[in-house]
């Protein structure tokens, strides 16, 4: 399953209003500091969310994608799903 579809999922679940929240025994109960709950959101608002993931072996990645885009490489044209 693509991340794209774990995402969609996630967010069905989250505005399904019927999940309720319960964090992992290793999540932290409390805000950060300097932040305020402001409870639950009205369920008629719509709401942006922006994700940021920490790349990781982007060096790693770069080769690869030049390996199999390079006619020279054994690699060329192997492309993953």
């Amino acid at each position: 399953m693509g991340l794209q579809a774990c995402l969609l999922g996630l967010f069905a679940l989250i505005l399904s209003g019927k999940c309720s929240y319960s964090p992992e025994p290793d999540q932290r109960r409390t805000l950060p500091p300097g932040w305020v709950s402001l409870g639950r959101a009205d369920p008629e608002e719509e709401l942006s969310l922006t994700f940021a993931l920490r790349q990781q072996n982007v060096e790693r990645l770069s080769e690869l994608v030049q390996a199999v885009s390079d006619p020279s490489s054994p690699q060329y044209g192997a492309f993953w799903d």
